[in-house]
């Protein structure tokens, strides 16, 4: 298990993951919390980076995080400490920002089906980001703002305390409205395979 985190301990915000996993009535959920449970908690200490869209709103996103005063402590603490990057995925005319992500946990190659890769999505408001899919079953627990979501031919709106999964291949996107949506993510499985948009689905795109 290679890890990443500037406090170098990720056991309170793992344990939260997996509480509000448990909390969820879904194997897919259920499966989750017992995996999270297992992962080692200690990571390599790694100095904290920016990007534009921490810039611009990580503070807002912060300030409206939903889940109990300790966990938003957590969160609060990972985020500010993380090594942000921002993604086009490497086709900026399919995707032209607004969205930054940070990992912190992740699995060293080879990668089995039960393998992870946790981290934090923040988008900024009123940002479109397309439909895409990766090999990679996804797993969204929402900490602040809302958007509307949709799955394959499904859409939803959602807002903080919402958890949401995304079989792998299924085709998602997200639409922020008027505040910064920020979202803890879990990749299990097929850390290494496809990623893809939609709109061009013969295209491999780089995986982070």
């Amino acid at each position: 298990m290679n890890q990443q985190s500037n406090s170098g301990d990720l056991t309170d915000l793992l344990a939260g993951l997996g509480e509000l996993s448990a909390q969820d009535s879904s194997i897919a959920f259920q499966e989750l919390a017992r995996q999270i449970e297992a992962v080692p908690t200690r990571g390599h200490e790694v100095a904290p980076t920016a990007c534009s869209t921490t810039y611009q709103c990580l503070a807002q996103a912060l300030s409206t995080v939903q889940p109990d005063g300790s966990f938003a402590h957590t969160i609060a603490t990972a985020a500010q400490n993380a090594s942000w990057q921002e993604a086009s995925r490497g086709v900026p005319e399919f995707f032209s920002g607004g969205y930054g992500y940070t990992t912190l946990v992740t699995e060293k190659p080879p990668v089995t089906s039960d393998s992870l890769r946790i981290g934090l999505l923040l988008q900024q408001p009123q940002i479109s980001y397309p439909g895409h899919a990766h090999d990679a079953e996804e797993f969204y627990f929402i900490l602040s703002g809302k958007a509307k979501w949709q799955v394959d031919e499904t859409s939803f709106e959602v807002s903080a305390g919402d958890l949401i999964h995304h079989p792998p291949s299924a085709i998602h996107a997200m639409q922020t409205t008027r505040h910064p949506l920020l979202a803890a993510w879990v990749w299990r499985g097929a850390l290494t395979g496809r990623f893809w948009y939609e709109s061009a689905p013969d295209i491999d795109c780089p995986r982070n």
